[in-house]
């Protein structure tokens, strides 16, 4: 049996700890030996507290792999675009057929409940069946900028080099078509270090590699977290680094490639996000668009809402009917349920005890500056020992972006609401945080559509929830939570940077036409 079908067969039957094979160093699983293991770690089931894999945290394998990568620069660079587009039909192909396995692993590792892991991989299929289909769109508008120079000569967009991208567990699935997609259009051999919280999804990225046959040279992936991850950034081949998680985090890659002449950075860090809500909105869409953008993975996400803004005529309509639907909605293991049916859950399980421990704090600080906290967000009791916790609202006294609580970003199932007059006052108060995805607006188009130079934030959405819909929203977040940088096939852009030969037998003739002394 393959090392894939195995893995598929141990998620659906409850196999646990399923059998890890070691680190994928240029298409080559490597089992760590005794003397380099630093750590022995273990990938936790949320919902039970239970191990789902373990493995061995190796202080060469990034090494290994970064070597590989320098090693197959050229040769990857080199390959013709048709034969880089054949590699994400082939890679989009597998991860269809084995669509079940990876809802499997993002319900059993990330606590996602199965209509949303089913969501994420059916976005990362057409996000990757965009890139595909448009491959020769794609390349041409990245060369545009450069052309606009002169337009006159052949111009090239030349891989950059080695790419390192990190693996988060919030949104594997999408992340790493997202990030795979653009290395493979750039021509950039890439290095994945998983988070701890990610390991099955990188195996079965990994396994699906290998059984299609796909290039060795293209993808080695190391198992670890942050820490091993970090070693990267003082290794001067490294051309390029893809990140998603923390603040802090982010601020200390900056920091660590402040001296490393071009590497280039694509970060995405939290943000928060802010859903609007107009006396003219409908208000069950604006309650459904809230409530997704709020719990989806357990707030979890760098597009997560966390800041509600509801016109005061409808605000008390409004408070009500979202405390009563939160009340309703089920909170409980996503590792039960291997199709979205009735018995599932709605929401499922912070990722750790640590950010289950956080969102409890949190809580505190926002009665203390509430007006009114209309539900209050605790812990709940499980048998199965998960990491469970239900919604907090509060409604605020008052607009205070200075505080903990209102100006962190929480990564918890959390909403703030404010009461708004204007509009104008309502973009105004979202504006001033420098985290900002997202802004959902709820209501009639017409409205927005003459303000939308007022609003800050980089993706403006008419009633639609602030998290994604597809792999990723079209643009970075503003300033902390991504500077503003282009999200999707654009991050190949980052990839490459432009070349032109200049071979014109027109300038060689005003050149020739040029004084010249005489002999």
């Amino acid at each position: 049996m393959s090392m894939l079908a195995q893995i598929a067969n141990d998620l659906s039957g409850g196999t646990f700890p399923v059998e890890w094979h070691g680190h994928l160093l240029a298409g080559v699983w490597t089992k760590t030996q005794k003397s380099n293991i630093s750590q022995t770690k273990s990938s936790i089931n949320p919902s039970t507290g239970l191990p789902l894999v373990d493995f061995s945290v190796d202080k060469n394998a990034l090494g290994q792999a970064l070597d590989a990568a320098e090693a197959a620069r050229n040769r990857v660079g080199d390959t013709p675009l048709v034969e880089r587009i054949e590699i994400l039909r082939r890679f989009r192909q597998g991860l269809a057929d084995y669509q079940r396995a990876s809802m499997m692993a993002m319900q059993l590792e990330a606590g996602k409940p199965a209509w949303e892991a089913n969501a994420e991989i059916e976005a990362a299929i057409r996000h990757l069946d965009w890139v595909a289909d448009r491959a020769g769109q794609i390349f041409s508008d990245l060369l545009a900028p450069a052309r606009l120079g002169r337009g006159v000569g052949d111009f090239r967009l030349n891989p950059i080099g080695v790419t390192v991208a990190y693996l988060p567990f919030s949104s594997p699935v999408s992340t790493f078509a997202f990030y795979f997609s653009a290395a493979v259009v750039a021509g950039c051999p890439m290095v994945l270090v998983t988070s701890t919280h990610a390991v099955l999804s990188g195996m079965l990225f990994g396994a699906l590699f290998e059984s299609l046959g796909l290039p060795k040279d293209r993808l080695s992936i190391v198992f670890g977290n942050f820490n091993v991850f970090k070693p990267a950034l003082a290794d001067r081949r490294v051309a390029a680094v893809l990140y998603t998680g923390s603040r802090e985090h982010c601020d200390l890659i900056r920091a660590e490639s402040r001296n490393i002449p071009g590497r280039q950075l694509v970060l995405q860090s939290g943000g928060k996000n802010a859903v609007i809500v107009h006396q003219s909105a409908d208000l069950d869409l604006a309650l459904r668009c809230v409530v997704h953008g709020t719990l989806r993975s357990t707030g979890q996400l760098c597009t997560s809402t966390s800041r509600v803004m509801v016109h005061k005529d409808v605000s008390e309509e409004f408070n009500t009917r979202l405390v009563e639907l939160v009340r309703r909605l089920p909170v409980g293991p996503t590792d039960r349920h291997s199709a979205p049916d009735a018995g599932a859950p709605y929401m499922g399980p912070l990722y750790s005890d640590k950010a289950v421990q956080k969102f409890l704090r949190f809580q505190t600080m926002a009665n203390r500056e509430a007006k009114e906290t209309l539900l209050w967000g605790k812990a709940l009791e499980s048998n199965a020992k998960g990491f469970f916790v239900s919604p907090g609202i509060h409604l605020m006294e008052r607009f205070d972006n200075s505080t903990a609580y209102q100006g962190n970003v929480l990564f918890g199932p959390d909403i703030a609401i404010y009461e708004y007059d204007t509009l104008e006052d309502a973009i105004g108060k979202v504006n001033t945080t420098d985290a900002t995805f997202a802004v959902s607006f709820m209501g009639d188009p017409k409205v927005i559509e003459p303000r939308r130079r007022m609003v800050l934030a980089p993706n403006l959405l008419v009633n639609l929830p602030t998290v994604e819909i597809e792999a990723t929203l079209p643009l970075a977040g503003r300033l902390q939570s991504g500077h503003h940088r282009y999200h999707g096939p654009g991050i190949a852009l980052y990839l490459c940077y432009p070349q032109v030969l200049q071979n014109d037998d027109a300038a060689r003739s005003i050149v020739a036409s040029w004084p010249w002394p005489s002999n």
